[in-house]
């Protein structure tokens, strides 16, 4: 790298390291607060669809209970996220042999109790693992749970009806695949267009944020849009070779990592004058982006970045998106991208002893376990709703997450109740039990969003009406009494366990990650100076910035715990900004230069007492950082890790 390429001298204090005070988790209160979330009302109406068709067209065929039985299936449309439809395809397909299999075994078990109980437990762990290791988002076990439960209560005869019951859910999520597949008659490429846009949206908070408190924030947003991205495009499976507009979009993802890259490196060049110009130059960008299916141009912006005072690398990079979205040709370069690894992979790498993916989904499935004991030892009907609301319950990201859902599932349930009961009074039948499945699953889906306590209250009357249409001589008061004592149980359960069984898992992992983290970015540094793999760098590279966004979401979890650890490690949040900084600069150091080996060792101590500080939650023992001529920026995060480990925990 010729010098006047290099990086900016490193300033410490204008704008790496004006850290934001620590993340608060939320109180009692938030159980009850609505987000600003906007309505999804394409989803909501899509979910509608796939429960009330099946119940519709059994009515049409004179088997209103085979209607309700297929109507499970249509859960399946509730696993669809914003992945692009190549992998959505995939994704709600195993989905619906998922939701299909647990249905056949809760049929199959239905008079066997010890065997639902175990059945309970191993359906939710072996989901919550899956949904943990592949970092899928979405309602994990929870529909799994579901299926297997609302069929033990369904009378099957004999292995005949079992296999015909079966059928339905299959057919029923077969059609609920089918709409949500749809959008790609429309719009092929809508999902990964979306997620480019997005990461470039979050781009320009980022640049908009340098020399704020914001920074930090931002730029673990940023990671996370980009990654996002870069998901989506291989997931899209896009043949850049056959389609004009794949290539685009393939060029736009690839200059967006290259712009963070950038933009971290060069970080000192942008004044706050600068910084809000080249943020209005990406969110043009990001504003634009949408009409590329439409193979037109976009508003050309090429003056405004000419005029910026910033780094010509970065001034070529925006001038390079903005020619991609101008539709003129140019050849791509090789920028650093981000990937997860294969299924396989994944699921290889969460199975280890300490992995907090097989822990969280052993302490699920035992728990639920728990839950379908009480629940198959009283004398309740239908208490398969009690670990039904136990699996519910613990699907909260944090321990004050799953007591908040417990609240928001006894209230929103206990008002629920009044709505079912005013239904089921009504006596509805045929055609106006598939409008009231409808309007209910689809003001689910669309208030959920904005707060999980008002969607809950919609939950249980259309769980219910799903479940006991065909009961309709105890329908009311099964509903009125059975439905509170089972939701309080599985409730109580859900968060006693959680609370018991987990209320300092975050926090005991904290200290050990964060000097895994260090440790590793020690390594790094050195293979930048020696390595000549250009494949491995990149592997590495991965690997880091992965550890990079576990830290910051393990820390969050940890100030989502009640218990008087995690408040004392609220300590190491400068230490933890600090290593994602310093991550985050090595991650865009594109040119190793060679160390010497009084550099190389002390290096290595440096980064061992460092890790080793972390780990010990005390303050390193060093009495220097050592001098890195060729490595400023570097010298000087590295300066600012040891600052913040200057705390006793």
């Amino acid at each position: 790298m010729s010098d006047d390429k290099k990086s900016p001298a490193y300033n410490h204090t204008e704008i790496h390291h004006k850290i934001e005070a620590s993340p608060k988790a939320p109180g009692i209160k938030a159980a009850f607060r609505f987000n600003h979330a906007s309505s999804p009302w394409v989803r909501g109406i899509s979910s509608g669809l796939s429960s009330s068709l099946p119940i519709l067209i059994g009515i049409l065929f004179d088997h209103l209970q085979y209607g309700l039985i297929a109507s499970i299936g249509g859960f399946t449309y509730l696993y669809t996220k914003d992945e692009p439809y190549a992998q959505r395809a995939v994704k709600l397909f195993l989905a619906l042999l998922g939701i299909t299999l647990c249905f056949t075994l809760g049929s199959l078990f239905a008079d066997v109790a010890w065997m639902k109980t175990i059945l309970f437990g191993v359906i939710g762990a072996v989901s919550v693992y899956v949904f943990g290791a592949l970092k899928i988002p979405g309602p994990s076990a929870m529909f799994f749970v579901l299926s297997f439960a609302v069929s033990t209560s369904i009378p099957a005869p004999n292995l005949q009806a079992v296999f015909l019951h079966a059928g339905l859910v299959f057919l029923g999520g077969a059609l609920s695949w089918c709409i949500s597949m749809s959008g790609w008659l429309i719009n092929p490429r809508g999902p990964e267009t979306a997620a480019v846009a997005k990461a470039y949206r979050q781009l320009a908070s980022f640049v908009g944020s340098l020399g704020t408190e914001s920074f930090h924030a931002e730029q673990h947003k940023t990671v996370v849009e980009l990654r996002a991205a870069e998901t989506a495009m291989k997931q899209a499976k896009i043949n850049r070779k056959k389609s004009s507009f794949a290539h685009r979009l393939f060029l736009l993802n690839q200059k967006a990592e290259g712009l963070f890259i950038f933009v971290m490196a060069a970080a000192n060049d942008f004044n706050p004058a600068v910084s809000k110009k080249a943020q209005a130059v990406i969110e043009t960008f990001a504003s634009e982006m949408a009409t590329l299916k439409k193979h037109k141009k976009i508003q050309d912006v090429r003056e405004e970045i000419e005029e910026l005072f910033i780094k010509e690398e970065l001034r070529t990079l925006l001038l390079d998106v903005n020619d991609v979205l101008q539709m003129k040709e140019f050849k791509e370069t090789e920028y650093i991208q981000f990937s997860q690894g294969s299924v396989k992979t994944r699921l290889k790498a969460a199975f280890h002893k300490r992995s907090y993916v097989l822990k969280n989904a052993l302490r699920y499935g035992i728990i639920m376990i728990i839950a379908a004991a009480v629940a198959y030892t009283t004398n309740i009907p239908r208490s398969y709703w009690i670990p039904l609301t136990c699996a519910g319950v613990m699907l909260g990201a944090t321990v004050r997450a799953t007591v908040q859902r417990g609240i928001q599932r006894s209230v929103g349930t206990i008002l629920g109740i009044l709505i079912g009961t005013g239904i089921l009074m009504l006596e509805p039948t045929g055609i106006v039990i598939a409008l009231i499945v409808f309007v209910l699953q689809s003001t689910i889906e669309i208030v959920i969003v904005k707060n999980y306590a008002l969607g809950t209250l919609f939950i249980t009357p259309n769980a219910l009406l799903i479940a006991e249409s065909g009961h309709p001589d105890k329908a009311i008061s099964y509903f009125t009494s059975a439905r509170v004592i089972d939701i309080v149980i599985g409730s109580v359960i859900g968060v006693v366990g959680t609370v018991l069984v987990f209320k300092r898992a975050s926090s005991l992992r904290l200290p050990y990650l964060l000097g895994d983290v260090i440790r590793k970015e020690g390594q790094f540094l050195e293979m930048l100076s020696t390595e000549q793999d250009e494949e491995k760098i990149k592997r590495e590279r991965n690997k880091l910035q992965g550890e990079l966004v576990n830290l910051r979401a393990l820390y969050d979890n940890v100030i989502g715990e009640y218990s008087k650890t995690a408040v004392k490690l609220e300590g190491l949040w400068p230490a933890v900004v600090a290593t994602q900084q310093l991550g985050y600069m090595l991650l865009a150091s594109f040119e190793g230069y060679e160390l010497s080996e009084t550099e190389k060792r002390e290096l290595k101590e440096t980064f061992a007492q460092l890790a080793a500080a972390a780990e010990q939650k005390r303050a390193p023992k060093l009495s220097n950082v050592p001098t890195l001529k060729h490595y400023p920026i570097i010298q000087g995060e590295i300066t600012a890790l040891y600052e913040s480990l200057q705390v006793e925990i």
